[in-house]
């Protein structure tokens, strides 16, 4: 199965540095320069992550030659719906005039999601014949972020990916190198609202008021550095070994933008050429599921199609997961 097109969306509402210093009382300096963050994109309160998942799928649509009504797969990548229930993915459905014989889900993960969607949605067309699908990304933090909390607004950012797969021309997917610690998993959280504490159940006589801290993202920044530091570069070699490919013939890595310096520390531990690394954390934040599929549409427009080359993705984040893949111009 093969990458056919890429397209992405952003917010009306751009967000830069100085003012995120502002909320949170530090030096803009400080996220331009360790964070990387010159600007990033917010919704706005009117606005939702179907909204924006919409728009990147209008302009994939825009600039190719794709027929809706040859998709019979859709896969969402979020952790972050609209509603509790139902899916974005059937909701999406419904907004794009798919057929109701399109299978749609969301797959609920964040920054591994991507390369996670590319190796699910490879087996489902091949296992059920399908020649067509998409593969949307769209994990709107800022709806559950705290704009004082400096851990995490000046971080991430909003942005939706639309990605159209077919088994025919494209580029093609290999095969992925995946993993997971469970016994991290509250290093990246949001403990309250979800069925182990709701906010109302037949066991309540009234809703639950929660604390902001309880519905809030909470990160533990070092806990997830240490994480990322100490696995991907294993993954990246793995991945590589697992599809017979040299370092020499990667043209690009197109990693999660999680910050300038977890990139840097990451491609040193790595031994990756910092001129191969996409780098563009400075112009969108840390976009979360968006983020990867977002490095790899940069990546698609510096190598030349021509080459025998190919191009290294790995996300990598809640759960704490990841996922890392190779993709052959």
């Amino acid at each position: 199965m093969r990458i056919r097109a890429m397209a992405s969306a952003l917010p009306e509402r751009k967000v830069p540095a100085s003012e995120v210093a502002e909320w949170v009382g530090i030096d803009p300096a400080f996220i331009r320069n360790k964070i990387g963050v010159e600007d990033k994109y917010f919704l706005g309160a009117a606005e939702s992550g179907l909204d924006l998942a919409s728009k990147a799928c209008d302009k994939l649509l825009a600039q190719s030659d794709l027929d809706l009504g040859s998709v019979k797969l859709l896969v969402y990548v979020t952790q972050n719906p609209d509603f509790r229930l139902p899916h974005n993915a059937a909701l999406l459905q419904d907004r794009l005039g798919l057929g109701t014989d399109c299978a749609a889900f969301d797959l609920n993960l964040g920054c591994s999601g991507y390369a996670y969607a590319l190796s699910v949605a490879k087996g489902f067309m091949a296992g059920e014949g399908i020649s067509d699908a998409l593969i949307v990304t769209c994990d709107p933090y800022s709806k559950i972020m705290d704009r004082n909390d400096k851990g995490t607004v000046t971080v991430f950012g909003d942005a939706a990916t639309a990605t159209w797969m077919s088994d025919r021309e494209g580029a093609r997917i290999g095969r992925g190198d995946f993993g997971t610690d469970g016994s991290r998993a509250k290093a990246l959280i949001v403990e309250s609202g979800g069925a182990a504490d709701p906010i109302l159940s037949v066991n309540d006589e009234a809703p639950k008021v929660f604390e902001k801290d309880q519905v809030r993202l909470r990160m533990n920044g070092r806990a997830v550095f240490d994480f990322v530091v100490r696995e991907v570069p294993h993954s990246i070699e793995r991945c590589l070994k697992l599809n017979d490919v040299s370092p020499d013939r990667v043209a690009r890595y197109a990693l999660h933008q999680g910050s300038r310096y977890m990139l840097e520390k990451l491609a040193s531990e790595a031994g990756l050429p910092p001129e191969k690394l996409i780098v563009n954390i400075g112009k969108y934040g840390n976009t979360v599921s968006s983020s990867v599929p977002m490095a790899l549409e940069e990546a698609f427009g510096e190598v030349d199609a021509g080459r025998d080359a190919c191009i290294v993705i790995s996300g990598f984040g809640v759960g704490l997961s990841w996922a890392t893949n190779i993709v052959f111009i």
